[in-house]
């Protein structure tokens, strides 16, 4: 400023007439001669009104005058009139911002730009904790299946248990991380997490509540895919025999033969298992992700179900569900149950007997082979899985002896 001040000055000065002279039409600032008490001159320099204040400057000669009102002139071209309202306050704190910025290569309009858009745009949003209250009540009205707004309800409550006053918008990629971190979790377990979480965010920018899904820059853990245990024939006849005495023989059969989910097998009505047609209709309601689909039925499921006394309502009676399963795995020596097993053991006997992994995927749901290859293909022969299919009670075992699914 003091460089421009004393080059503006000096050109002053140095003028052809060697005296400072307003330019023709020049009207602003107005420049007046002022005498003082004491009788000493001065120049005032009147900027006018500024944010509804006049504005003046004293100089002690008409050259320092006329050199502030050039220097004005140019700043009111390039800036308007709004920058002689500044304060010495506002311009100390710029200054120490503009510093701080600096090494960022930011300026200060786009600091301020940033906090209007991702700061003071989410001052008025709930808190965390009410935001996934009003997720989970909406993913009820909706009609989501019960398992899901459970498993919501507790991933979620459980991240707003930690942050009951912050607002979405506040948290940072690196609070998310710390907290993904803080339990020791399994890869699956995080990766869990981060999804509900993602669906959280994806909630909350809908609602105008967040601008950016956080977690989707969380780098989710790779989970190294396990060889499925399956049943072996000797397991599954064994199930299957004792499954009757635990009313349990429609799930056990169903599991085993034609491949359905646990969940599925859980919401399966008598009307859609039909023996005369030999399939089992999944609706809607019932399949995941509510993708329909009807599975074939085979003659050694039909022999199991026509042991079964006529199926009404559920197929599964839910309420001592857990308690009869857990009897039922130790009369038949089952203790350390496989994870999906009754489904994981239908994937592979299947595949290994047709050898065609497309009507495999169709029969489970799965919409492109890719899940069958990976995780179901050579781990039984075709002969074991003749042996397999093959299997009857044993009041019909007579008259179906060797037979097998074609």
């Amino acid at each position: 400023m003091r460089d421009s001040f004393a080059a503006v000055k000096r050109t002053a000065v140095e003028s052809n007439s060697g005296k400072v002279k307003r330019r023709a039409g020049q009207r602003w600032p107005k420049i007046y001669k002022k005498v003082h008490r004491s009788g000493q001159v001065g120049y005032v320099v009147d900027l006018g009104l500024i944010n509804g204040k006049r504005e003046r400057r004293s100089f002690q000669s008409k050259v320092e005058a006329e050199t502030f009102g050039e220097m004005a002139r140019v700043k009111k071209q390039n800036e308007g009139t709004a920058a002689f309202g500044i304060s010495d306050g506002v311009r100390v704190d710029a200054s120490k911002a503009s510093a701080m910025l600096a090494p960022h290569g930011v300026s200060l309009i786009e600091a301020a730009r940033y906090y209007i858009d991702h700061v003071l745009a989410y001052r008025n949003a709930p808190p965390l904790p009410q935001i996934v209250n009003n997720l989970i009540d909406e993913a009820t009205r909706n009609e989501r299946r019960q398992r899901t707004v459970e498993d919501l309800r507790y991933r979620l409550d459980t991240f707003a248990a930690d942050f009951p006053d912050r607002k979405l918008s506040d948290l940072t990629v690196e609070d998310l991380k710390d907290w993904l971190d803080e339990d020791g979790w399994s890869p699956r377990t995080r990766i869990n997490f981060v999804t509900k979480i993602s669906q959280l965010y994806n909630y909350a920018i809908k609602h105008g509540w967040a601008d950016m899904n956080l977690a989707e820059r969380i780098d989710r853990p790779s989970v190294e895919d396990k060889e499925p245990e399956i049943l072996t024939i000797a397991q599954a006849r064994s199930l299957l025999e004792q499954s009757l005495q635990f009313g349990l023989l429609p799930y056990v059969a169903l599991g085993l033969f034609a491949g359905l989910r646990s969940a599925e097998l859980l919401r399966l009505s008598a009307d859609a298992v039909k023996l005369d047609e030999r399939v089992i209709v999944i609706g809607q309601a019932v399949a995941k992700k509510r993708s329909r689909r009807v599975v074939e039925m085979s003659d050694g499921l039909n022999a199991w179900l026509r042991l079964c006394p006529p199926l009404v309502g559920a197929v599964v009676a839910g309420a001592a569900f857990r308690d009869n399963f857990e009897a039922l795995k130790q009369a038949a020596g089952l203790e350390n149950w496989p994870h999906n097993a009754l489904r994981h053991s239908f994937g592979s006997y299947h595949l290994a007997l047709h050898g065609d992994a497309t009507k495999t995927a169709n029969q489970m749901g799965h919409k492109s082979t890719e899940v069958v290859h990976n995780h179901y293909k050579a781990l039984v022969t075709k002969a074991e899985a003749e042996k397999f299919w093959a299997l009857r009670p044993v009041s019909r075992t007579a008259a179906t002896l060797g037979a097998h699914e074609s």
